[in-house]
């Protein structure tokens, strides 16, 4: 397994996923690789019957690594980096196993998406979400417009993304952006239940029913990824972006 993260298995059929790059488990350009490879190899274990991806009690992703972002991306640097993020998402969103997002701590950005990319959302009542890209004069490029629409609607999506604010963990259950909240102490032990009771479950109906549910999802999904891709490409080529990544490195407010 890469350093980048930890898997295990707590108990038969049920594996747990989390990124391991402290202090705020950022999604480099590695990260992503490696989670894209290991959805794939999940989905065709079928020892794993559920998935827990999430973080102890740490911070679950605080989003991009923004030194990857250059000022200005060279169109060609630009599209792989696209393409890299989409392949992970699609591969997580494509499992047929159930994936149960834990999360604790600040789940921002690009990680934000991957959460909305699973199945369920488990949260502490101390999380806090936010899609914060419009501050840096750009948009969440993996898929998480298209996902956070699907959960809460288009009126309630476009507040949080063209605002970039911060929720607490009460107003993403308001949202229907998570599932259940509770305390910090209990969240692990409470998803460690969940997930036991979904994997005492017939591996082939629950296959079939994910199969069922997201069948017109993930046709969908996939046209909104290619579409996505050249406005992410165009993106990095404009002034706004630049300077929102300029002004987050030097702490200022950025010059519109």
């Amino acid at each position: 397994m890469p350093e980048t993260l930890l898997y295990s298995i707590p108990e038969p059929g049920i594996c747990r996923i989390e990124i391991n790059n402290p202090p705020l488990n950022i999604l480099t350009q590695t990260v992503r690789r490696e989670l894209g490879d290991l959805f794939t190899r999940l989905d065709r274990d079928d020892a794993v019957r559920v998935v827990i991806f999430g973080s102890g009690q740490s911070t679950f992703c605080a989003g991009a690594d923004l030194k990857e972002f250059p000022l200005r991306f060279d169109p060609a640097v630009a599209r792989a980096h696209g393409e890299n993020a989409h392949r992970m998402i699609l591969a997580l969103a494509s499992l047929r196993k159930p994936v149960i997002a834990a999360i604790h701590g600040n789940c921002m950005g690009g990680g934000l998406e991957l959460a909305l990319g699973c199945g369920f959302r488990f949260v502490s009542s101390t999380a806090r979400f936010a899609l914060p890209e419009i501050k840096r004069g750009v948009w969440p490029g993996t898929g998480g417009i298209f996902l956070l629409e699907r959960l809460v609607g288009p009126s309630r999506a476009r507040r949080l993304l063209l605002t970039g604010n911060t929720i607490s963990s009460e107003e993403a259950m308001q949202l229907g952006l998570a599932d259940e909240v509770v305390s910090p102490e209990t969240l692990d032990d409470h998803v460690m239940k969940f997930a036991r009771e979904l994997a005492n479950r017939p591996a082939s109906s629950v296959n079939a029913i994910s199969a069922l549910l997201d069948n017109q999802f993930l046709q969908a999904f996939r046209a909104h990824l290619q579409y996505e891709l050249e406005l992410f490409v165009q993106a990095y080529q404009l002034p706004a972006a630049r300077e929102g990544n300029l002004a987050f490195f030097e702490k200022r407010e950025p010059r519109w």
